[in-house]
């Protein structure tokens, strides 16, 4: 089998912004691009979410499987009949869609986990139980995530594979920082495991002085959103921090700060983080998952304990008195990613999954 002769399905379960649906995109647009498989993208989200505009862009194929619960069973199982790999990126389509398998199952099925979290709780490990069978290749994107799941599942005897997410570099053109505040970037769903009040916890402790050279970019919305607003009204009115929302355009996003900074409780292999290095920005990130593996503390940027905001507020101090780090070690970033994190060779790692 060549890979032109492939047809593989990646279910999503939204086409809202994040970093796994971005690798998403860019994963199948690369597939289809380069390597002449016919992939397209299954959402189990809105026909709105803001990423349905991307893929049309890039001319990706995108089925949205809405409706009632055997609608969206039949819409997919026409897409199982259509599609010779089911590639997953998400544990919930995969719940929602055990029944169907139960009758039919795919050709092949392809798990790929993003993040570390267990999913131990509730029914997920009977979930996982009884969709174990049904999984011909599991994929991780850090060796945490691997070691975590197998902890609480034990998959031992199926296949398991590491696979390091991967950058298109092509059209990315990098930041230059010459602004004159430092301008930090936080990227990602406003949730508690991304844990962001931790940032917001570290500029209180800064200096009036130092308050006033630094600037906060939110990118992202969810249910943490009304917490870091209310922490804000209270303890930092002096200082300049916006909430962008959900931005679909990564050169609005990477193009306009300086550093990432990353305060999450657990991750896999970060796509925001490698996306910004990518740009040139250099990273300050907790400690946790796949983070250090992407981000070289004193060289390409910092690492700091999880829930540290002390720790962070110090980083964030240097950084301000000395502002010739924000292009040397964006530099050095930039490098990293170019040289270890290819979109084709990540992509070239699923091919021979699914062959």
């Amino acid at each position: 089998m060549t890979s032109s002769s492939l047809s593989v399905a990646h279910i999503v379960s939204s086409l809202e912004v994040g970093g796994a649906e971005r690798f998403v995109i860019d994963l199948c647009y690369v597939q289809k691009v380069t390597l002449g498989i016919d992939a397209c993208i299954v959402s189990f989200g809105k026909e709105t979410d803001k990423l349905v505009p991307v893929c049309n862009k890039l001319g990706i194929k995108v089925f949205v499987v809405n409706g009632s619960r055997f609608k969206k069973l039949f819409t997919f199982y026409n897409v199982m009949k259509s599609y010779s790999i089911i590639h997953s990126h998400s544990p919930y389509p995969l719940k929602f869609l055990l029944p169907l398998f139960f009758l039919k199952k795919p050709k092949k099925l392809v798990y790929t986990r993003h993040g570390a979290h267990p999913f131990d709780h509730e029914s997920w490990p009977k979930v996982h139980r009884m969709l174990k069978p049904y999984v011909d290749e599991m994929t991780f994107v850090s060796q945490e995530g691997s070691t975590v799941f197998q902890k609480h599942h034990g998959w031992s005897e199926k296949s398991i594979s590491v696979i390091d997410n991967g950058v298109n570099l092509l059209n990315i053109k990098q930041t230059q920082h010459n602004a004159d505040n430092v301008r930090l970037g936080s990227v990602g769903r406003m949730v508690e495991l991304k844990h962001q009040i931790c940032l917001l916890r570290a500029t209180k402790h800064l200096p009036k002085k130092y308050q006033k050279k630094i600037e906060v970019n939110f990118f992202g919305d969810g249910p943490s959103k009304d917490v870091l607003t209310e922490f804000i009204e209270e303890n930092l009115t002096d200082v300049t921090i916006y909430f962008h929302g959900m931005v679909s355009n990564r050169d609005d996003i990477y193009g306009v700060i300086d550093a990432l900074v990353v305060t999450s409780e657990t991750e896999g292999l970060s796509l925001a983080i490698m996306e910004a290095m990518a740009y040139g920005c250099l990273t300050i990130a907790s400690n946790v998952g796949g983070n250090s593996r992407l981000v070289d503390h004193n060289i390409n940027g910092w690492l700091f304990n999880y829930d540290d905001d002390k720790k962070l507020s110090e980083i964030l101090i240097k950084l301000v008195d000395e502002k010739h780090l924000l292009n040397e070690m964006g530099e050095k970033a930039h490098l990293k990613i170019k040289e270890n994190f290819s979109l084709e060779t990540c992509a070239n790692k699923y091919l021979k999954l699914y062959l």
